[in-house]
């Protein structure tokens, strides 16, 4: 499969994936809505295709089990795939926890922590000339 039908065929993917979830077609209690699909990474011969879980909720053992419900469902997900999809074979698809989010904010936190640091830590230097 070249590049630009594979690049497609991930993009419709996650398209698809996203929709099922917003319409509350994956009837599973541990799938919180919250979640989101990040990243796929979809095999060079498209038959199995790698996605990515993440959550704007900082709680890691809901992102566990929303994963470990949509890897329960994966092969309704796969069969639904397969009938909008129109491929030969439609990819086997894999869930993973994606704590990319919660990583950034977690740098960003400290970035910030950082810059008021020093802005109060200058602060107090020009009151001390004063």
């Amino acid at each position: 499969m070249d590049e630009t039908r594979r690049s497609r065929l991930a993009s419709r993917i996650l398209h698809e994936l996203s929709d099922l979830l917003l319409r509350g077609e994956i009837k599973d209690h541990r799938i919180d809505r919250m979640i989101s699909f990040s990243y796929i990474k979809l095999a060079k011969d498209g038959s199995t295709a790698r996605v990515g879980v993440s959550s704007m909720l900082d709680n890691p053992q809901r992102l566990a089990r929303a994963v470990e419900g949509l890897n329960s469902a994966s092969g309704y997900l796969q069969g639904r795939l397969g009938r909008v999809l129109r491929v030969r074979t439609t990819p086997r698809v894999y869930f993973v926890e994606d704590h990319s989010i919660a990583e950034a904010q977690d740098v960003i936190r400290k970035i910030d922590s950082v810059i008021h640091d020093d802005l109060g830590h200058s602060d107090t230097e020009e009151t001390e000339r004063s």
